[in-house]
């Protein structure tokens, strides 16, 4: 899996380490959080909302990059977000792993890799969007 980050206005961004795959897995598991499906990474994101308090909307804001049809267009565009919840959501994830031993023991478990990294390493193009007042979209390809 490949995690992209566009900026308005200045298209693709380059790579996450190990091109994010870590990232999008827990973002993809996030989305399942209240389904009855039993995950570290599940368990990570009911962690990061109930004790932290981390806002998951941000998280779970992304699209498959492949358009098959136009509800894929459509679905992709919706995907633009304003970079400052996205921040401060990464941040929250980030300090989580960083501060929270049980935290850092569901990313281990998870055999996902190193989500926090690849966090941390999404927050620059973030904290530059924010400050020209850009939006960004988070998309994926198999």
């Amino acid at each position: 899996m490949r995690l992209t980050v566009e900026i308005e206005g200045e298209g693709s961004q380059p790579p996450l380490p190990c091109d994010g795959a870590a990232l999008v897995a827990f973002m993809s598991f996030a989305v399942s959080r209240g389904f009855g499906a039993v995950h570290p990474l599940i368990a990570l994101a009911d962690r990061l909302h109930d004790e932290h308090h981390v806002a998951m909307g941000p998280l779970t804001t992304f699209y498959e990059q492949a358009s098959e049809d136009s509800e894929d267009v459509e679905k992709l565009d919706l995907a633009w977000q304003p970079a400052a919840p996205l921040r401060e959501s990464l941040e929250g994830l980030v300090d989580a792993l960083r501060l929270d031993p049980q935290a850092a023991a569901l990313e281990r478990r998870s055999g996902a890799g190193a989500v926090g990294e690849q966090a941390a390493a999404l927050l620059p193009y973030l904290g530059r969007a924010e400050a020209r007042g850009a939006r960004v979209r988070l998309s994926y390809a198999l």
